[in-house]
């Protein structure tokens, strides 16, 4: 499986267009508007979370510098909003702390669905190195609902190249197993966005356009409404059935964490970028001003700043954008 890594990689250049047909823009902005309408404000419900962050990849020069911080940061973070949260983390300590494989990540599912009930919350949360394996095109990734490779978190990596991976479908069928209705996804990780089993994802082109599909702009069209309207069973990637997803890149795109300190004005975020403004997005996400924070409020915030504060004309740095998975429900993750 060729890995494409988080960071390492600072100026490769990007070379698919991000410019939108207005049309698509506006079908993506009335279902932002239809996901904060329809948000519930029923909060008597158990939060349950599980957040992954990786650091130390054994034995290779791919280690990352904030994932545990990241993971350590946002636990926090929930804990504080009242989620029970299930930890793991690699980083440089010693080895009773890298615990964070593919066993043991199975065993926190199986923790989770024993104890949460049909109408709690369930947030599943990585930080670490995204793969992706071109060669698998044609196998699972095969339905209309889904892009086009096979994606995947790196648990372990080494020199041999034969690490653990947890691949979308993977992660999809963990996912089902959680008796929760409502789940939630965050993914700090490059080519993050492959992990969402809807082409109708906010900021993100469909992938007919990306492809070459002889597709006429206006059956491209229908292909958005029906899937924003119409939630059948799908066999690869995160269907807006499974979860919610934030993801930190697109499919075939890298994400970031700061930078060497003497890259300001960038290195004080300590952080992968994404998760520097989704810690954030709990204080100043809260648009409509109910005091609660949803999901797609969570994301519209992220993206606003990655794309303010990143992606800036001048930058040195890779400019990408994050995705979120479509859909005419949105869940409350925080409360101010």
């Amino acid at each position: 499986m060729e890995v494409l890594f988080k960071t390492k990689v600072m100026f490769q250049r990007r070379t698919v267009s991000r410019v939108l047909p207005a049309l698509i823009s506006s079908i993506a902005a009335l279902a932002l508007l239809f996901s904060l309408s329809g948000c519930t404000l029923d909060l008597n419900y158990d939060k349950y979370a599980i957040v992954y962050g990786i650091s130390d990849y054994p034995g290779t020069a791919n280690d990352l510098t904030y994932t545990d911080d990241d993971a350590r940061d946002f636990t926090d973070l929930l804990v504080a909003q009242g989620y029970q949260v299930i930890l793991r983390i690699t980083d440089y300590g010693p080895p009773a702390i890298n615990e964070a494989y593919d066993a043991q990540l199975v065993a926190d599912f199986i923790d989770v669905a024993q104890n949460a009930d049909l109408d709690d919350l369930f947030l599943f949360y990585f930080s670490g190195h995204g793969a992706q394996d071109p060669a698998s095109s044609g196998t699972t990734e095969n339905t209309f609902d889904s892009d086009m490779y096979d994606e995947a978190l790196v648990l372990v990596d080494d020199t041999l190249n034969s690490g653990v991976y947890l691949s979308d479908d993977d992660l999809a069928a963990l996912l089902r197993t959680i008796p929760c209705a409502r789940k939630v996804v965050i993914i700090d990780a490059c080519n993050s966005g492959g992990f969402i089993g809807n082409q109708l994802e906010v900021d993100a082109i469909p992938p007919s356009l990306l492809e070459g599909s002889s597709e006429s702009y206006f059956e491209r069209i229908a292909d958005a409404i029906n899937l924003y309207s119409s939630y059948g069973d799908i066999t690869s990637d995160i269907s807006p059935t499974d979860a919610l997803v934030i993801a930190a890149s697109g499919e075939r795109e890298f994400s970031y964490e700061a930078p060497p300190p003497n890259y300001l004005p960038y290195s004080e975020y300590e952080h992968g970028v994404m998760t520097y403004f989704l810690l954030q997005s709990v204080s100043g996400g809260d648009y409509n001003k109910d005091g609660y924070v949803t999901v797609t409020e969570t994301y519209h915030y992220i993206a606003r700043n990655i794309k303010s504060e990143w992606n800036r004309p001048q930058s040195i740095f890779v400019n990408f954008l994050p995705h979120v998975s479509g859909g005419p429900i949105d869940y409350i993750l925080f409360t101010k």
